[in-house]
């Protein structure tokens, strides 16, 4: 390796250690430019890439890595955190071993085994793996972070707890333990205590989404309904999938058996307040991230639930403007169109919860109704007639919408 290639190299792993992945990732490709194929280099470049969560050109140069050094564990553990990032946790497993058989006393591939069995859903081995580390490096507050989200996961909130002041202890700038200390915090009830953690998460490492997202949570749990509806659904995600299921199904059952009583005070208050919950447990969400667009928090908010945010305002207000004609002009058909559209709101408004794969659906279908919606309404207002279909498929499809977003 010549000056200049030792000089960029030594430049890029000093802005590695900063955090700043972007201008190491110049430096490495300088120095590979002298020494095209070097396994180190394709290493740093590939853990600068993945620094700047470009996962699949930090996947692509360390594989180019590991096929220019097969025994390089550097490269396999940036590899495994590549798949990771691709949501290939099966692969990033694989290679994290193929890591872990060259080097088994290094206790930051255990913990690094750790995650990707966390996130197969795996705790118990995910925990075993943890152990393995902290036997090995009983000091490290990455172990014990981790172990605290292990434990987290299972359910063991006391361990967890005493296994984030642990992490702390030994270093108080460990992110993913303001992190878990956060979901302690919000199991507790939220409040101060979970903004805090998730502030100091966030003030230590401004690009985790993880931290964004348990800060924007934290601040919409003060409100006293959110944080109701937040301890229900932590409650809910414990049950078995049969009780949660039946618990979806709930409403839908209730109404049923008090439609028999619809002439009685009391069974009319009970409808009143399930269909009540029913909506404000679909709109609290969008409403409380409204909120928070408004503050001075408003960067806490993603793109995908700015997004949500703003399609259910569509929604929920050309529904109001919708009923409110309807009303004003003694058009029936608008009170159904109205309906259509606030189910369409409350889907459409939880989009950013829906599973990646399974947003484009609901979008599509939100936009097909938003057409279909304009038309009824123009059309019956300029006086055409025959628009009773395009009402019935907003309805209809709100309503389908609705279940498809609950069960997504």
């Amino acid at each position: 390796m010549n000056e200049t290639a030792a000089a960029a190299e030594q430049r890029g792993r000093a802005l590695l250690d900063l955090g700043r992945g972007r201008e190491a990732e110049k430096q490495f490709r300088t120095a590979l430019a002298a020494t095209p194929g070097d396994p180190q280099l394709l290493a740093y470049l590939a853990q600068a890439l993945l620094e700047q969560d470009r996962y699949q050109e930090a996947h692509d140069v360390s594989r180019a890595a590991v096929g220019a050094a097969p025994e390089h564990v550097m490269a396999y553990s940036i590899l495994s955190a590549s798949l990771a990032g691709l949501d290939r946790l099966s692969d990033a497993r694989e290679a994290v071993r193929r890591a872990l058989a060259l080097a088994p006393h290094f206790a930051g591939l255990h913990v690094q085994e750790a995650r990707v069995l966390l996130a197969q859903k795996l705790p118990a081995e995910a925990l075993a793996s943890v152990a393995r580390a902290r036997a090995l490096h009983p000091e490290d507050s990455d172990a014990a972070a981790v172990q605290a989200a292990v434990l987290y996961e299972m359910q063991r909130f006391r361990e967890a707890d005493a296994a984030v002041h642990e992490a702390l202890r030994l270093n108080p700038e460990n992110v993913a333990a303001h992190r878990v200390q956060g979901l302690l915090a919000l199991r507790r009830g939220g409040g101060a205590p979970a903004v805090q953690a998730h502030r100091t998460a966030l003030r230590l490492s401004p690009t985790d989404s993880g931290a964004r997202e348990g800060l924007s949570v934290s601040l919409k749990s003060r409100n006293p309904l959110y944080g109701l509806l937040l301890q229900y659904s932590m409650w809910l995600e414990a049950q078995p999938k049969a009780l949660r299921v039946g618990m979806v199904f709930l409403p839908l059952i209730l109404t049923r058996l008090l439609r028999p009583f619809d002439d009685q005070m009391w069974a009319t208050v009970l409808l009143v307040l399930v269909v009540a919950s029913v909506v404000l447990s679909w709109s609290l969400e969008p409403l409380m991230n409204t909120v928070l667009l408004l503050s001075r928090d408003r960067h806490v908010v993603g793109r995908p639930e700015r997004l949500a945010t703003y399609a259910f305002l569509g929604f929920a207000g050309a529904g109001v403007v919708v009923l409110t004609v309807g009303l004003v002009g003694g058009l029936p058909m608008f009170q159904t169109l109205a309906l259509g559209l606030g189910l369409w709101a409350m889907s459409i408004g939880s989009a950013h919860t829906v599973r990646a794969g399974r947003v484009k659906v609901l979008t599509i279908g939100a936009g097909v109704a938003a057409v279909l919606a304009t038309v009824a309404f123009a059309g019956t207002l300029a006086g055409v007639g025959g628009l009773g279909l395009a009402v019935m498929a907003v309805l209809l499809g709100g309503v389908a919408a609705t279940w498809f977003t609950a069960f997504a």
